[in-house]
């Protein structure tokens, strides 16, 4: 056997020990090495090949191409892809479009602080969505995406800009605290967020949107405005009492299976409540530890449906939280999938549920779930 062979031996025999060792999650230790330095250089290019070929998909509104109902939602997450690899409003080759997307954004809130096309309907709260309107779902979703986006944007812009940032935030704010009041759910759904509406099937919390509002609500916090510690562990204590019993979250409190993609967003939540170590995180994480991007199951959300971009967007972001093995395997899995999954136009393509939005969706979520290695986006930073 030649040196060669024997040294590759040696390292392989290494490696396998040291996985071997290395904690299922280890939220206070240095982050393990995910990717090797190949596959780093190969995640950078194919990012910057994606955000030139969104920066194509800019209407002259500077909103991003998307369905009319889903494009406040649809910018902001263009705007934090462009964020998470660095680039920052009025600044570089992406400025002067990062100034007018979230001008945009800023331009859609509406009187009640809503960040969305169109303002809550307030004959309409109390009465149920018949049939399933996407449009009316999107709301809520559109409202914590923007919310995060803008947490995250905020301190990045000139005075002027800043000064507006912050009074959008303080207004949506108050409109995110008021959504627990405004929809009345059973005990077990206190805490968790859902639509502006009740859906036919009831429930008023899901693990899918209360993972965006709590990531906002965490965003908001971390740049200094008044999310009381007390918010956050509302919506913890939501996320584990509707924790199953292998550990895993499905989407409703009436669900009683796990998915990959809403443990991901339960664990999510629970890390940005500060709970990080809890028994109830640790469950969940020996869940995450078995992510694998080529079984078609990782990505089952409930009825059938795939969302492939957004299991990958919450696998990296709850695991870069929980650090250990999960993070390796998580962000190996991610990587792997969506580097080979990128078009030569730079772009990814709609796959499963994801199509209904666009690939400006499906780019922007493959650059998000991406770049967590890359510890440049603040919330998902450890």
């Amino acid at each position: 056997m030649k040196l060669p062979i024997l040294f590759s031996f040696a390292v392989l025999l290494l490696s396998v020990a040291h996985a071997q060792d290395r904690p299922l999650i280890d939220p206070t230790g240095e982050l393990p090495e995910a990717l090797t330095g190949a596959q780093m250089a190969q995640l950078v290019k194919s990012v910057d090949r994606g955000l030139i070929a969104l920066r194509q998909m800019q209407e002259r509104d500077g909103s991003f191409q998307g369905p009319d109902y889903a494009k406040t939602g649809l910018t902001s997450l263009v705007v934090m892809a462009y964020l998470s690899r660095g680039h920052k409003p009025g600044e570089g080759p992406y400025g002067s479009s990062l100034n007018k997307a979230i001008n945009f954004v800023l331009s859609q809130q509406q009187e009640s602080g809503l960040f969305s096309a169109e303002e809550i309907d307030y004959e309409r709260i109390n009465i149920e969505m018949a049939p399933f309107s996407y449009r009316i779902a999107a709301k809520s979703y559109n409202h914590a995406i923007c919310m995060l986006m803008l947490g995250e944007v905020y301190g990045l812009t000139g005075d002027e800009k800043a000064f507006r940032i912050r009074n959008a935030i303080e207004k949506g704010l108050k409109f995110t605290i008021q959504l627990w009041d405004i929809r009345k759910g059973i005990d077990l759904e206190d805490g968790g967020f859902r639509y502006t509406q009740p859906w036919e099937h009831g429930g008023e919390g899901d693990m899918s949107v209360t993972g965006w509002h709590a990531a906002s609500l965490r965003s908001i916090r971390n740049a200094g405005f008044d999310v009381p510690q007390s918010v956050m562990d509302r919506i913890a204590r939501y996320v584990v009492r509707n924790q199953n019993s292998d550990g895993g979250f499905g989407y409703a409190s009436t669900d009683d299976y796990s998915t990959i993609t809403l443990t991901a967003a339960g664990t999510l939540c629970l890390a940005l409540a500060g709970k990080h170590e809890d028994p109830e995180t640790l469950k969940a994480a020996r869940i995450l530890s078995r992510f694998n991007a080529d079984n078609r199951e990782s990505f089952r959300s409930g009825g059938g449906r795939r969302w492939p971009y957004y299991a990958c967007y919450y696998v990296t972001q709850a695991s870069i939280q929980v650090g250990g093995q999960v993070w390796v395997t998580c962000m190996g899995e991610t990587a792997e999938y969506l580097l080979r999954n990128q078009q030569s136009n730079g772009l990814w393509r709609p796959d499963g549920s994801a199509a209904l939005y666009g690939q400006t969706y499906s780019t922007s979520m493959a650059i998000i779930a991406l770049t967590p290695s890359l510890q440049l986006l603040p919330i998902y930073q450890r």
